[in-house]
Parts: C-alpha cells; sequence; structure tokens
C-alpha cells in the first residue's frame, strides 16, 4: 500500500489559498483585538517613546533575566 496520494492541482491551489486567506484573516482579526484593548495599546506606546528615546538594554542582558529562575514567594 503506497504512502502518498494524488491531489489533483487545482484543489491543491484552492487549499493552499484558503488557507493563506485564513492567516490574513487571524492576522487581521489579531490587530483589531489589539487596536480594541487600552491597555494593551498603552503598553505598546510606551515600549516605542522608550525604543524612540534611546531607552534600551542589550539583548544579552534580556536573554540572561529571561533564562534566570523564578524564585517563588
Amino acid at each position: 500500500m503506497a504512502n502518498t496520494i494524488e491531489i489533483p492541482t487545482q484543489l491543491f491551489v484552492k487549499f493552499v489559498r484558503a488557507t493563506e486567506a485564513i492567516g490574513n484573516l487571524q492576522e487581521a482579526f489579531e490587530d483589531f483585538l489589539i487596536s480594541q484593548n487600552p491597555v494593551i495599546l498603552r503598553s505598546l506606546r510606551k515600549a516605542r517613546r522608550e525604543h524612540l528615546s534611546g531607552n534600551t538594554r542589550p539583548f544579552e542582558e534580556f536573554k540572561r533575566r529571561l533564562n534566570r529562575p523564578r524564585t517563588s514567594t
């Protein structure tokens, strides 16, 4: 018994297009949800202001803090 199947090219192309459309819809929906959330918007705006003002840290420092074991309280 073969482990492959044959799919008509037109059907495969439709499947690929539908998958791309769903991905685009998901991204647009996520953007919409973010745009409607004032807490997220404030956080993004603050991060952008800090970045533009040069208030950044080296990636290595960020990576160290990210990998640091957390202590429970």
